[in-house]
């Protein structure tokens, strides 16, 4: 399962997190991420320590939410 497939699923579609996790159980890590690209980049280094995380989430999220991210 791509990203893209996961992000169309969860904020397009409104498929909740729980039942992606359900349906997609091999890429529960993917859609975990997914999930918190809906967090705030301030709130996100609050609560991840690992900076190759947080520029992994960052990246992601401008890559699918398009341009510099506000959120």
């Amino acid at each position: 399962m791509t990203y893209e497939r996961l992000f169309n699923l969860k904020y397009k579609q409104g498929v909740s997190t729980y039942e992606l996790i359900q349906r997609f159980p091999n890429d529960a890590e993917r859609v975990r991420e997914v999930a918190l690209l809906d967090v705030p980049e301030a709130t996100l280094k609050e609560i991840i320590r690992d900076e190759k995380i947080i520029s992994r989430l960052i990246r992601l999220k401008r890559q699918l939410f398009g341009g510099p991210t506000k959120h």
